[in-house]
């Protein structure tokens, strides 16, 4: 069954010259501003990162042209909160969000909001209901498209979210409609390669063995199962379910593709400089939850992409391999447009205009947002969710409702399967020094007011469960599962 639902926000933009002018119009290195946004899509399943079996053709074409950040991580594995710090250059604790379906304070200043009060004209397209206008994500867009294609699946639940096909197609209808400006700014949302994974024809079966080919793909809830009994160890049906999720990234680059060739043909491409980035990534049967994310700060889901396009391909082929992250990539951006923020920071500016093959040490931190936990009085809201502090080569983590802590080496473990905690040897001024540093991170909590949209809560409630983000029985007041080890 299909039905269709429209929640457009759409203003006139400012007319050249008039009333709405900028007291101080954008005088840059660049005429437009292009983000473009794939929301749980993990680094390694493009060429360009190695990956030598998925095909991602359009998007690797562009990482030919463009500076790419090999070790890019995201500060959190959830769409609102880790599309906000995108938008903001803070951590959630900060902006305030914890997890979908909380509102966005409108102290908090938005890319767009900055771009606009420069005189870009603010366009942004969604392909799923986690960024609804509701949460307060619309700040500083004249145009803010998000009508979605409300599909029914086998569970009933709705699914507010459109395929890329129906993005692309959005944003070209649009460019057609309106021409191109003298400055723009694009923000544009894929979603597909989140739960369900539900590639249409051919991607549904491009990476099926011959075996196996023309038979439906496994139930994903009793994949889950098994992975749970195997410990977590890949099975014949676990990796028919990732097909599926590498057939939705090969489908979702095929309609970036097209965005990108029309953005070329407008004139727009070299005349922008292009952000392409993943919000965050997903688990599979590497750590639990297997095929999710949200509730764990390990690789999977905190690994992310991070590609800068300049004008005219400028610097092509940089490879930068230090650690980064998501609150690296507004000021980052503001600098390469000699913009200055509203306030400082938390994040590094690396310098587009000259990049090294390395960027400065720095720490990296980041939260989980799941499961729902009830904070104690005036804490922050995830503040017994696991957390992590990436010191170069060592991650620690700790899961404070689970009484759980890691520390890992990711130069020779990258799939964080040796915590070093358990080796005797271990000299433990090492590990109390990542709990302090994580600590001082942590009290550094100063989150902006925000609610869970209650108002329309069972709304609210229904379609984020729809999309995978909440079970049933999950419930923003619950309480946590005290002692589960978070790997199991």
């Amino acid at each position: 069954m299909l039905a269709v639902a429209a929640y457009l926000v759409l203003r006139d933009p400012p007319t050249p010259g008039g009333a709405d002018a900028p007291p101080h119009p954008y005088e840059g290195p660049v005429r437009h501003v292009i983000l473009i946004s794939m929301d749980t899509t993990r680094a390694d399943h493009f060429g360009c990162y190695g990956n030598a079996v998925v095909r991602t053709p359009a998007v690797d074409a562009v990482a030919a042209e463009s500076v790419i950040f090999d070790d890019h991580m995201t500060v959190v594995p959830t769409t609102l909160p880790s599309h906000l710090t995108l938008m903001t250059g803070l951590y959630p604790h900060h902006h305030g969000v914890p997890s979908n379906g909380f509102v966005a304070h409108a102290d908090n200043v938005t890319l767009a909001e900055l771009l606009k009060s420069r005189g870009f004209q603010t366009a942004g397209f969604l392909g799923s209901f986690a960024l609804d206008q509701r949460f307060g994500f619309a700040q500083g867009f004249d145009h803010f498209d998000q009508e979605f294609d409300i599909l029914f699946g086998t569970n009933k639940a709705e699914q507010d979210e459109r395929n890329a096909k129906s993005v692309t197609d959005a944003v070209i209808a649009y460019l057609d409609r309106v021409g191109v400006p003298p400055h723009l700014f694009l923000f544009v949302h894929y979603f597909d390669p989140h739960t369900p994974y539900n590639p249409p024809p051919p991607y549904d079966r491009m990476y099926d063995d011959a075996d196996v080919a023309g038979t439906p793909p496994p139930d994903i809830g009793e994949v889950r199962k098994q992975l749970k009994t195997a410990r977590g160890q890949e099975t014949p049906n676990a990796r028919r379910i990732a097909n599926q999720y590498a057939g939705e990234v090969s489908y979702m680059d095929e309609h970036i593709g097209r965005l990108i060739a029309d953005l070329r043909a407008r004139g727009i491409l070299d005349d922008a400089i292009l952000i392409l980035t993943s919000d965050h990534g997903d688990n599979f049967w590497e750590h639990a939850p297997y095929f999710d994310h949200g509730a764990s700060t390990f690789q999977p889901t905190m690994r992310a992409v991070w590609i800068a396009r300049l004008p005219a391909a400028q610097n092509a082929g940089v490879r930068l391999s230090a650690p980064t992250s998501s609150i690296d990539v507004l000021p980052t951006l503001l600098a390469y447009l000699n913009m200055k923020p509203p306030r400082p920071l938390p994040g590094r500016i690396i310098d587009l205009t000259s990049p090294q093959p390395a960027v400065g040490p720095a720490l990296l931190f980041g939260e989980a947002s799941e499961p729902w936990i009830r904070p104690a009085p005036g804490t922050w809201e995830n503040s017994g969710k696991m957390r992590y502090v990436r010191d170069g080569r060592y991650k620690y983590v700790v899961a404070p409702a689970q009484k759980y802590e890691a520390l890992f080496d990711l130069s020779v473990d990258p799939l964080e399967r040796n915590n070093l905690l358990r080796d005797p040897t271990l000299d433990p001024a090492t590990v109390d020094k990542y709990r302090r540093m994580l600590a001082r991170w942590s009290q550094d909590a100063k989150p902006l007011p925000t609610h869970f949209d209650r108002g329309q809560r069972d709304a609210v409630v229904k379609r984020l469960q729809g999309l995978g983000y909440l079970s049933p029985t999950d419930d923003p007041d619950s309480d946590p599962e005290d002692g589960r080890d978070p790997d199991e």
